[in-house]
C-alpha cells in the first residue's frame, strides 16, 4: 500500500530482479489465464517492442530516415517565389542605408570610415540617388551625425544636390507645410486625434529640416539663402500672426525663426519680434515671443 506522500511515478525493476522472478515463473507449474495470454498476443501483435527479437536503436534510425525523406519530400513539393532586386542602384541604396541605420555617437567614427569608403567607389548618379535617403534620415532626426554624413562626399556632389534641395524648398514654401494650412480647431479638437498626431509629426520634420538646412548652408557659406529663408518667413507671420484660427501655424513660424535668428543672429530680426503687438495673442504665443526677445536681450 502505498501511502499520500509516496511517489507514484514509473516503478523501476533491477534487471537480476527481473530475471531471477522471470527464470522463476518459468519453472513453477502456474498457469496463465487466457485472458492474459491473449492479451500478451495482443501486445505482441501490435507493439514491435514486445517482440523478443526488437532493436531500439534500429528502429530509430529506420524512422529518422523516413522523417527526413517526408521534410525532403514537402520541401520539394512546396514552390518558393524569391523576388531579388540584382540592380547596382538597389543594392547601393540598401548597403547604405544599413550603414545609416547602425550609426550612433558611440560608432560614428567607424561607421563614417565604413561610408567614405563605400561612397568613394559609386558613380555620380548613385550617389544622387543616395541624396535623397540622406535626406530622409536628416528629416526625421535632429542629430547631427547624419548631417556630417553629407560631408563624407565629395564638394561637388554637395554643392549640386543641396542646391537643388534649397530651391525646391524656397519654391514649395516647405517651412509651411500646406497639410497643416487649415484651422486650428480641426487639428486640436478632440474628436480629430489623428489630425493632430499627424500635425506634430509634420511640424518636427519641418523644424528638423530647417535646422539642418541652416547647418548645411552655413557651412557652404550661403549665407543670403538663409537669409532668403528668414524673410519669406517674416513675410508669413504678418499674414497669420493676428489670426487666432491659425494660432499653430504663427507658433511654428516663430519656432523657425528661432532657429533661423540662432544660426544668423541680426538685430533686424530681433527688433522685428521686439515690434509685436503681443496685447491680443494667445498666452503660448506670447511666451514664443518673449522667448526669443529674452535670449537676445
Amino acid at each position: 500500500m502505498t501511502t499520500e506522500n509516496e511517489d507514484l511515478g514509473f516503478i523501476k525493476i533491477n534487471y537480476d530482479v527481473f530475471k531471477t522472478v522471470l527464470n522463476n515463473f518459468n519453472k513453477s507449474q502456474i498457469i496463465i489465464s487466457d485472458n492474459i495470454a491473449n492479451k500478451a498476443n495482443e501486445l505482441i501483435n501490435n507493439y514491435n517492442c514486445f517482440v523478443s527479437n526488437y532493436d531500439a536503436r534500429s528502429l530509430w534510425e529506420k524512422k529518422k530516415i523516413i522523417a527526413s525523406n517526408k521534410i525532403s519530400n514537402t520541401t520539394k513539393a512546396r514552390p518558393h517565389i524569391i523576388y531579388v532586386d540584382f540592380s547596382d542602384d538597389a543594392k547601393c541604396k540598401k548597403e547604405f542605408i544599413s550603414y545609416l541605420n547602425k550609426l550612433t555617437d558611440v560608432n560614428k567614427e567607424t561607421i563614417y570610415n565604413k561610408i567614405s569608403n563605400f561612397i568613394s567607389q559609386l558613380n555620380n548618379e548613385i550617389k544622387t540617388l543616395l541624396f535623397d535617403v540622406l535626406i530622409n534620415f536628416i528629416k526625421t532626426s535632429n542629430n547631427n551625425i547624419y548631417i556630417d554624413v553629407l560631408y563624407l562626399f565629395d564638394t561637388d556632389y554637395i554643392e549640386t544636390n543641396i542646391t537643388l534641395f534649397y530651391k525646391k524648398y524656397l519654391d514649395t514654401n516647405e517651412w509651411l507645410p500646406q497639410e497643416i494650412n487649415i484651422e486650428y480647431k480641426k487639428i486640436f479638437d478632440e474628436e480629430n486625434y489623428d489630425t493632430y498626431c499627424e500635425y506634430v509629426k509634420i511640424k518636427k520634420i519641418t523644424l528638423s529640416m530647417l535646422k539642418a538646412l541652416c547647418i548645411i548652408l552655413k557651412k557652404l557659406n550661403k549665407i543670403n539663402i538663409i537669409e532668403d529663408i528668414v524673410e519669406f518667413i517674416f513675410k508669413d507671420l504678418d499674414i497669420y500672426i493676428f489670426k487666432s484660427d491659425y494660432k499653430h501655424i504663427t507658433e511654428l513660424l516663430l519656432d523657425e525663426i528661432l532657429i533661423l535668428i540662432d544660426t544668423i543672429p541680426n538685430q533686424k530680426y530681433i527688433n522685428y519680434i521686439n515690434n509685436i503687438d503681443i496685447s491680443n495673442l494667445d498666452n503660448s504665443t506670447k511666451f514664443k515671443i518673449n522667448n526669443i526677445i529674452d535670449k537676445y536681450k
